[in-house]
């Protein structure tokens, strides 16, 4: 029996990680579910996990310096919607680098290399793989229906200027201005939506690229967003520890 913990502050992502390896690798016992670094940090050694999975984007920072600072030698799964991070991952004793959202069968190829005596994954090997799933990769959403009363709205995902997260309600709101309720979690649409094309900013706020009217500096090195429509509280933050990914995201 192999004991594994996982690092996820995004509780649906957590908790389909934990379901699907349940399902799928019953050797495996799940000894932890951490939020953050600091959480990480002081529990790691006490747990003493065989295998670790992941996220790299964490709410308190990056989760490569939980295994740096603490020197951490056993084998880890990095898990997360970007792959900008993905040579940095291979040396921190990264077994594989899965892209969310996870499906079971590379999951499985994951655990499979795992189990057949680890060893720390290539360059190469990386740069295959991430070429792979860049072509293959068909999961993402392509329309929201949205249900009001007695009217079905089905907006395309290429209408969808931002997703907002209001009064314990999450809002799809397009392109015309349009604000509909949309039954979903912030987490759960971070699976459903292309990386490349959305980006969480802050906990509130998930933004498709072309929404973005302009991007202010202030007090140095922070970050606020104008969007198009234009919230009612104006121009948005960019959450400090996302600020990096963020800017990588602008470049790709």
């Amino acid at each position: 029996m192999y004991k594994a913990v996982i690092i996820e502050d995004e509780k649906y992502a957590a908790e389909f990680l934990a379901g699907t390896l349940r399902k799928i690798a019953p050797d495996f016992e799940i000894a932890g579910i951490w939020e953050s670094v600091e959480e990480s940090k002081e529990k790691l050694h006490k747990v003493n996990p065989d295998l670790v999975f992941a996220d790299i984007q964490l709410e308190d920072g990056l989760s490569f310096s939980i295994f740096e600072d603490i020197r951490w030698t056993r084998p880890v799964i990095f898990i997360t919607a970007y792959d900008s991070y993905a040579l940095r991952a291979f040396k921190v004793n990264g077994v594989d680098y899965l892209l969310k959202p996870v499906d079971e069968e590379s999951l499985e190829g994951a655990l499979v290399k795992f189990r057949n005596n680890f060893q720390v994954a290539s360059v190469e090997y990386l740069f295959e793989k991430l070429k792979g799933i860049n072509l293959t990769s068909t999961n993402y959403k392509e329309r929201f229906a949205v249900t009001i009363g007695t009217r079905i709205y089905s907006v395309p995902v290429n209408e969808v200027s931002y997703f907002m997260f209001e009064n314990k309600t999450v809002y799809l709101i397009t392109q015309s201005g349009q604000k509909l309720p949309y039954g979903e979690s912030m987490e759960k649409l971070l699976l459903l939506l292309n990386p490349a094309d959305f980006f969480r900013i802050n906990r509130n706020y998930i933004i498709n690229h072309p929404a973005i009217k302009k991007i202010n500096l202030y007090s140095g090195r922070n970050l606020s967003v104008d969007l198009n429509p234009s919230p009612s509280e104006g121009a948005v933050y960019v959450s400090k520890d996302r600020i990096t990914e963020f800017k990588l995201w602008l470049d790709k």
